[in-house]
């Protein structure tokens, strides 16, 4: 019967991971450390996430894409911008890819890694208001969002702002340790923050922040909404419903009026989509209107069309379209 056991320089292949490295990742200078050289560093068994690392394993989210570098962070090192948003489950415009660059903040005067899927900026030292998180040293929450500024529209901010102070117990992907922030504390964080652009585009995705949604993309719905030049719908409002409550994601109850962010599932789950079609039927006989959006309404060359369904609907149950100055029909 053959013998299980692998040779003495397979087990010596797996070993060379020291104990307390992540996401089985380390430094080349690690292994030869452990006695293995150069020419085994540069087998095709190992992945190279970064310069100068091995990983057994491709990462396959942002934690463990982080986790990888992390032998190589330095001691004014600290994951932040957009890196730093996705570890803490604040929402980024795009979805995640491996070759996606790991954003670092290093103080302003400080040497700035360039390397192979890296990118750092440097801070003056009073922005990096730092955390740990999972084992890694990051931006605090809001610092995370500003110093991702360039890369994001107001809109993108006023949607990680959303993330921040929603107490909705369902949306998605926030971390357990973000907690519930405060429109107020947002504010003290810029204004900390100081002067320049990031801090003027917080301002003013500030002033369209509000407490409530359950999703990112009903923050895009709202801020569509008001951008367009439409009065400020309610979020999460109750209506009753033989005698249960139902509620609208947005909605103007004074020309009973709502809207309904409807996510792929409401269309590929069949429980779902019927469960959906019952619903707006229970909802017109109260004498409402819904105006159901779906993602591709959210794209920026749709977007008209569904203000123009909006529009309609509202002047239909009495809004005035006179107080909507900015919108062009």
């Amino acid at each position: 019967m053959n013998d299980p056991t692998p040779p003495d320089s397979e087990r010596r292949y797996e070993a060379w991971m020291p104990e307390n490295v992540i996401d089985a990742s380390a430094r080349i200078s690690d292994a030869r450390d452990c006695g293995l050289g150069q020419a085994r560093m540069s087998s095709s068994k190992f992945v190279r996430p970064f310069h100068g690392v091995r990983s057994l394993t491709v990462a396959e989210t942002p934690l463990q894409r982080a986790r990888q570098y992390l032998s190589k962070l330095k001691r004014e090192q600290w994951f932040g911008g957009i890196t730093a948003m996705r570890l803490w489950g604040i929402p980024v415009p795009h979805r995640w890819d491996v070759a996606e660059p790991v954003r670092l903040v290093v103080p302003h005067d400080a040497y700035r890694p360039c390397s192979r899927g890296v990118r750092a900026s440097g801070l003056v030292k009073r922005r990096i208001v730092a955390a740990n998180l999972d084992g890694l040293r990051l931006l605090e929450p809001a610092q995370a969002v500003l110093s991702a500024a360039e890369e994001l529209s107001i809109e993108d901010m006023v949607v990680a702002f959303d993330a921040l102070v929603t107490d909705s117990a369902i949306y998605p992907g926030r971390h357990a340790a973000l907690g519930t922030w405060t429109i107020e504390q947002i504010a003290a964080e810029i204004a900390a923050w100081g002067g320049g652009s990031a801090a003027k585009r917080g301002k003013a995705a500030l002033e369209f922040v509000r407490v409530g949604v359950d999703s990112p993309q009903e923050s895009r719905l709202r801020f569509a909404i008001v951008n367009a030049g439409l009065p400020e719908p309610v979020l999460q409002h109750e209506i009753a419903i033989d005698g249960k409550l139902r509620r609208l994601d947005t909605a103007w109850p004074e020309w009973r009026v709502g809207a309904e962010y409807e996510g792929d599932h409401h269309r590929t789950d069949a429980v779902q989509w019927h469960e959906d079609v019952g619903r707006e039927r229970s909802i017109s006989l109260q004498d409402w209107q819904l105006v159901r959006v779906t993602a591709r309404d959210l794209r920026s060359e749709h977007r008209p069309s569904l203000m123009k369904a909006f529009w309609r609907a509202l002047t239909r149950r009495g809004w005035n379209p006179e107080d909507a100055k900015n919108f062009e029909t």
